[in-house]
C-alpha cells in the first residue's frame, strides 16, 4: 500500500455491522487503518460484549483510531443506560434552565464514554429549534433563542471535554431552518445570509470563541453562503466561513456521507473527495467499508490528477493525528453526579396550563399515542418506555392504553366507547408529534370532550400543545425516553413541581 493511500485512509471515519468481537470485521478494519471508527446501536450487544468490542477497536493500531459515537441524550443515544448514563433530550435540559447542570450532564456522559474507550462524541447540536416542521432536529436542539442555546452548547461541550472526550458542534451553519431530513434528501436553509449570521450562527460562533469543542460538523444542506452545493462540500462554508470568519482551528468532520443528502446527489465517494477538497478533515462513511475503500482510492486519484492538492490531504491527516494523540493522553475524571439526569428531567417538566398533579386515591389510566415518529437520527429501540410504568414504580395503580400515532376511526370509536366504563379515575394523555398527525390531534380533542380533566403530556417537541385549546391541564416533558417519564411521574405524583420554562417561542400556546 502506498504512503498516499495510507494517508487517505487515515482521514476516513468508518462504520461496520456486528455487536460482538466475533462478528466485527476486525481484520479488514486493521488492514484499512482508518483515522476513526464510529459505532451505532447495531454495534451494541450486552454490556460485556460491547466493552470487549470497543477494546478490540482501540487495539486496531498502535495509536488507537478515534472511536466516535452519537450520544446526545434523548432519542439520539447509541448506548443504553447500562453503559452510559441516560440523559434527557437537549430541549428538556434547556427547559430545566441551568447551564451548570448541563455541563455536569456532559461530564457524566463523557466519563462513561471515556471508560468505554470512546474518544469522540458527535454532540452537542448547536442548531436552533425554529419551527414545528423540522422533525430531524426537534428536541435535539436547546431551543430557539440563539444566546441561550449558546450557553447550553458551550456547557455540554465543556463537560464532555473535561472528561477527556472530544465534543463536536453540529450542524454548521445551522440545521434548524429546514424542513427536509438530510438522511432522506437534501434540505435548503430558508433564511438569508443576514438572518443566519444574526441568528443561526450565534451558538457556533460563541462556542468556537469559547474554545468549547474540538470538532465541528457541517450540515448536509444548501445554504445562502453557497447555493450550489451542500455546506459539507463547500469551500465557501468550510474554508471561508468556518476557518476564516469564525476562526475555527479544530477538526472539521463530516456527517455520514451515505446519507441521501449526499449519496443521492454527488454520491458518497465523490462527496468524500469534494468535502476533503473544500476543507473537511475527517470523512465519515458509516455503513459500508467497501465505499470507504473506494473513497480512499478516489482521493489518491484526485491528487494524482492534480485536482486535489496533496497538501490539503496532509493537513487533514495531521489534524486527525493530532486529535488522536490528544485524546489518547486524556485522563478522564472519576467524579460525576449520577443523580443529575433525573433531577434535570424533573425540573424540565413545564406546565403550560393548569397544574399537572394527579388526584390522590384514584387509579390512573394513561392513554399513550405510540410509535416512533420517523427521522433518520433516532436510535431504534426494542421497547417503548412507559409513563404508566414510571407511575407504578411510585406505587400508583396505573394502566396503559396504547393507541397508534395516527389512529383510524374504528380504533377511536372503540376507545371513546370504553372510557365511561372506567369510572372515576385520573386520565393522562401522552401525545407524540400530534402536530404532524392530524388524526392523533383529533383523537385527543375527542377524548378531552369526554374527559375534560384529563392531563395532556406533550412527550416530544412542545408544538403539540397548540393543538389542544380545550385542555385544562397540559405540560411538556420534551422527550419520551425513560428518564423523561421518570421526571414526569415525580411531578404528577407530587414529589416535584413543574418548574420548567418553554425553550421555544413564537407560538400562541395559551
Amino acid at each position: 500500500m502506498s504512503d498516499l493511500l495510507a494517508l487517505a485512509r487515515s482521514v476516513l471515519c468508518v462504520g461496520f455491522s456486528g455487536a460482538r468481537v466475533a462478528d466485527a470485521p476486525l481484520t479488514a478494519l486493521r488492514e484499512f487503518a482508518p483515522g476513526a471508527v464510529i459505532v451505532f446501536a447495531r454495534n451494541v450487544g450486552s454490556a460485556a460484549e460491547t466493552r470487549d468490542l470497543l477494546g478490540a477497536l482501540r487495539d486496531l493500531s498502535p495509536l488507537s483510531p478515534l472511536i466516535a459515537v452519537d450520544q446526545e441524550g434523548g432519542r439520539v443515544a447509541r448506548f443504553g443506560a447500562e453503559l452510559v448514563a441516560e440523559l434527557p433530550a437537549a430541549m428538556a435540559v434547556a427547559a430545566a434552565g441551568d447551564p451548570g447542570a448541563c455541563e455536569r450532564l456532559g461530564r457524566l456522559a463523557g466519563r462513561d464514554l471515556a471508560r468505554l474507550g470512546v474518544t469522540v462524541d458527535f454532540a452537542p447540536c448547536a442548531d436552533l429549534a425554529l419551527h414545528a416542521e423540522n422533525a430531524v432536529i426537534g428536541n435535539r436542539s436547546y431551543g430557539s433563542d440563539p444566546e441561550r442555546v449558546a450557553q447550553f452548547v458551550i456547557a455540554f461541550a465543556r463537560g464532555l471535554e473535561s472528561a477527556g472526550v472530544a465534543a463536536a458542534l453540529k450542524h454548521v451553519p445551522g440545521h434548524g431552518d429546514t424542513v427536509v431530513d438530510s438522511h432522506l434528501g437534501l434540505p435548503t436553509l430558508r433564511a438569508d445570509e443576514v438572518r443566519l449570521r444574526a441568528r443561526d450562527l450565534v451558538p457556533f460562533a460563541q462556542a468556537i470563541a469559547a474554545g468549547a469543542a474540538s470538532i465541528l460538523m457541517p450540515a448536509h444542506a444548501i445554504t445562502p453562503f453557497d447555493p450550489e452545493q451542500p455546506a459539507t462540500t463547500s469551500a465557501r462554508v468550510l474554508r471561508d466561513l468556518v476557518r476564516g470568519e469564525l476562526g475555527f482551528a479544530g477538526l472539521i468532520a463530516t456527517d455520514c456521507l451515505e446519507m441521501d443528502a449526499i449519496a443521492a446527489g454527488i454520491g458518497t465517494v465523490r462527496g468524500a473527495v469534494a468535502a476533503l477538497t473544500a476543507g473537511a478533515d475527517l470523512l465519515t462513511i458509516s455503513r459500508h467499508l467497501e465505499l470507504a475503500h473506494e473513497a480512499a482510492h478516489a482521493i489518491v486519484a484526485a491528487i494524482e490528477r492534480g485536482e486535489l492538492p496533496r497538501e490539503r490531504l496532509e493537513d487533514a491527516a495531521l489534524r486527525v493525528a493530532q486529535l488522536r494523540e490528544e485524546v489518547a493522553q486524556a485522563v478522564p475524571p472519576l467524579d460525576a453526579d449520577a443523580d443529575e439526569p433525573l433531577a434535570v428531567a424533573r425540573r424540565a417538566v413545564t406546565a403550560i396550563r393548569g397544574t399537572p398533579r394527579l388526584a390522590d386515591g384514584k387509579p390512573v389510566t394513561v392513554i399513550s399515542f405510540e410509535g416512533l415518529p420517523s427521522d433518520g437520527a433516532a436510535t431504534p429501540r426494542a421497547q417503548a418506555p412507559s409513563l404508566s410504568a414510571a407511575l407504578r414504580l411510585r406505587r400508583w395503580q396505573s394502566e396503559l392504553m396504547r393507541v397508534a400515532l395516527e389512529p383510524d376511526a374504528d380504533d377511536l370509536d372503540l376507545l371513546l366507547a370504553h372510557l365511561p366504563s372506567l369510572g372515576d379515575r385520573n386520565f393522562v394523555i401522552v401525545t407524540r408529534a400530534a402536530h404532524r398527525y392530524p388524526a392523533q390531534a383529533a383523537a385527543v380533542n375527542a377524548i378531552l370532550a369526554r374527559v375534560p380533566d384529563a392531563i395532556v403530556i406533550s412527550a416530544r417537541e412542545p408544538y403539540d400543545i397548540a393543538c389542544f385549546p380545550a385542555a385544562r391541564t397540559i405540560a411538556c416533558i420534551y422527550g419520551d425516553e425513560r428518564i423523561s417519564f421518570e421526571g414526569c411521574a415525580d411531578v404528577l405524583s407530587g414529589r416535584a413541581h413543574a418548574a420548567g420554562t418553554l425553550p421555544v417561542d413564537g407560538f400562541a400556546f395559551h
